[in-house]
Formats: structure tokens, sequence, C-alpha cells
């Protein structure tokens, strides 16, 4: 396999740096994140905050006192544990602690539930076939 480095100018990089600013953020980010009282607590910029016992995830599993108090972020997307040569994103430990697939189920139902022109339309030509096909009651030969 071949890797080609392309290289772009002062201005071209700047006005990328720019674009990516005023791009929506797609994942949680940390305004800061401390272990106290046997806790690792993560504070978002969105005002939200969570906490949670380290054992819960394997990588701290083994973790000391010592080691989880010198837990801090890595910019506003990564929890760091240098000790431990740790890094987890945030997006990644609340899909942990949460559960995936509760988040999976509750995006498919979510998503289910769009209503657009495409789905009317659909639904509409559906129905000009006669609907949804009855349901027949299975008999038991015996």
């Amino acid at each position: 396999m071949k890797i080609d480095k392309q290289a772009i100018s002062d201005a071209e990089f700047k006005r990328q740096i720019e674009a990516a600013k005023e791009r929506p953020v797609t994942e949680p980010a940390a305004s800061s994140a401390y272990y106290k009282n046997g806790e690792v607590h993560i504070h978002l910029v969105t005002g939200w905050h969570f906490s949670f016992p380290p054992g819960r995830l394997r990588e701290f599993k083994k973790a000391t006192e010592r080691d989880l108090k010198k837990i801090g972020l890595v910019g506003k997307y990564t929890l760091s544990c240098e000790p431990l040569d740790v890094d987890i994103s945030i997006g990644g430990i609340l899909i942990e602690l949460v559960g995936e697939k509760f988040i999976n189920r509750e995006l498919a139902r979510r998503n289910g539930s769009v209503r657009t022109a495409k789905k009317r339309a659909a639904s509409r030509t559906n129905g000009k076939l006669g609907g949804r096909p009855k349901k027949h009651e299975r008999k038991l030969v015996s």
C-alpha cells in the first residue's frame, strides 16, 4: 500500500481549521474530569455531568488510588490516565455505561418514528395495493 503525502498551504490549513470549528460537535465534549471519593467524575460542556466507579471499565480494573488521582482530559473528547497509559473517548465511556444494545434500540425507535414525504408516499403506494397482508390463522392438522 502506498501512502502519498499531500502538502497544503498555511492559508488552506487555517481555512480547514475554521471550517471545522463551524461544524456541529458530533460527540460529547468534556470540560473537566477527575477522580474523587471512589468515582471518576466527568463534566460535559453542555452542563451535564456523570460519575462512575472506575472498576466498571476494564481499563481501570487494576488501577490504584494513586493512578486514578492522575485522571484528566486530553482535549475535550478523551479521558486520560497517564500512569496506566489509558486514553478513552468520552463517547465510548457513555456507550459502555449506558449499554450499546439500549442505545441501538433507542436510535432505531427514534429513527423509525421519523415522518418524511418518502415514507408517506410509500405508505400510500402500499395502501393502493391493498395495504398490509392479512394474517392467516394457522390450523394444526392432527
